[in-house]
């Protein structure tokens, strides 16, 4: 199971209206994103709503990061149950989304 959490998101632009995210804030903690991997029109599966879905590399891992069509950024946000189940922390990292 997961929840939806809207999260702070720091990005650029370029001439084209091309949106690159360069970092996010959850749960107080500020991750920088080394790379945007994939860039689709996506459902949120997991805790409902769609828009853009930025598949994003975080160190050695990679994330869903959601822009909505109302411009808020959220992430599915693992309950720690599920954590367990599908083995969503890394050694090292300590965020679950």
């Amino acid at each position: 199971m997961a929840i939806k959490t809207y999260v702070p998101v720091g990005f650029e632009t370029d001439e084209q209206g091309g949106l690159f995210p360069r970092w996010l804030c959850f749960r107080r903690q500020r991750f920088d994103i080394d790379q945007v991997l994939e860039l689709r029109q996506a459902v949120a599966v997991n805790v409902g709503g769609h828009g853009l879905r930025f598949t994003v590399r975080i160190g050695q891992r990679k994330a869903y990061l959601f822009l909505d069509d109302y411009d808020r950024w959220f992430v599915e946000e693992k309950v720690p149950h599920e954590i367990a189940r599908v083995g969503g922390l890394v050694i090292g990292e300590n965020y679950a989304f």
